[in-house]
């Protein structure tokens, strides 16, 4: 099942996405703590011309560093934070920062918590089980300034800007923790293209690593890293990332 978020009829609703239309759905979130999908709520309506929102709205946004690609010698997992009003929605432009040097665009699976992972001093969730905890994937754009990691190794400055975390359009349920295709598109060319098994730390490590330092609950975002998936752009380009099915557009000025 692909789910989003969309504005219908003037108010925001999670919908999931049915060929050339979209079905109102209920609380994805509460459906899945229940074992099951969540139930149609409403009429469909065409996809075409709707206004697509960020899938989900994170209380806790996470980064995992150093996740670059194969190597003899891989660091181990690490983590930062970014801002979860960094998010902005599939096809919403971003204005690229003028003063922070150059802009790199990197293609990453964003992994989107389902449930409460439980208290980090004995977590529920661990490296066997994470895909219990998860409500799916979706592609994310981790847009970031590395002319400034030299000032600011915590990336506060180099990854916090406005509209630096492009993420959509939909949360694929149905997507492989394990494999799938990680790309980036610049107006329309492949510039990059790996795949997930090509990070050193696979996406369960670091769920768990996650999760025995800070709690995770519905909605709270997971990005897996960049595995040699990062390519500089400019002003008037569009940045595509792919990441399994999903495709995500974001027109960058």
């Amino acid at each position: 099942m692909r789910i989003g978020r969309a504005v219908l009829d003037g108010t925001v609703r999670h919908v999931r996405f049915d060929g050339d239309v979209v079905r109102p759905v209920g609380d994805p979130y509460v459906a899945f703590t229940e074992g099951r999908r969540p139930h149609d709520d409403g009429e469909a309506v065409p996809a075409a011309g709707l206004r697509l929102l960020p899938p989900t709205v994170p209380t806790v946004l996470v980064g995992i560093a150093q996740n670059r690609g194969t190597s003899e010698h891989p660091s181990p997992v690490q983590a930062w934070l970014k801002s979860p009003r960094t998010v902005v929605a599939h096809g919403e432009p971003v204005r690229l920062r003028r003063d922070a040097g150059r802009a790199v665009m990197e293609a990453e699976v964003a992994v989107v918590i389902g449930r409460d992972t439980g208290s980090p001093e004995g977590p529920d969730l661990n490296e066997g089980n994470a895909h219990e905890f998860v409500l799916g994937v979706t592609a994310v754009n981790d847009i970031s300034y590395p002319d400034r990691s030299t000032l600011d190794p915590r990336n506060f400055e180099s990854k916090g800007g406005d509209g630096s975390t492009p993420l959509g359009p939909w949360i694929d349920t149905a997507a492989s923790l394990d494999t799938g295709l990680l790309a980036l598109e610049l107006d329309g060319t492949r510039v990059c293209a790996t795949t997930v098994e090509a990070m050193p730390v696979p996406v369960r490590e670091s769920l768990a690593y996650v999760a025995r330092w800070l709690r995770l609950g519905p909605g709270d975002v997971v990005m897996a890293g960049a595995p040699l998936s990062n390519h500089e752009a400019g002003p008037g380009r569009v940045a595509t990332v792919l990441a399994g099915g999903t495709r995500l557009e974001t027109p960058l000025r």
